[in-house]
């Protein structure tokens, strides 16, 4: 396997993962019984979209 390919496996990897704890977070956002609740889903699902974006563009 070529170095390219694993690098871009990590980060598929990396991108997706982020992205399903981007998915848990919206359901905290949506389902959190108070505001506090909602306002950390919404801060993890932020912080999770850009580390997801982050780790596409840096391992591609």
């Amino acid at each position: 396997m070529s170095e390219g390919a694993t690098g871009s496996d990590v980060g598929l990897g990396v991108g997706l993962a982020a992205a399903a704890i981007v998915a848990l977070g919206a359901v905290v956002m949506f389902a959190g019984p108070t505001q506090i609740v909602s306002a950390a889903g919404f801060g993890v699902a932020m912080v999770a979209a850009v580390l997801s974006v982050a780790a596409f563009h840096l391992f591609e």
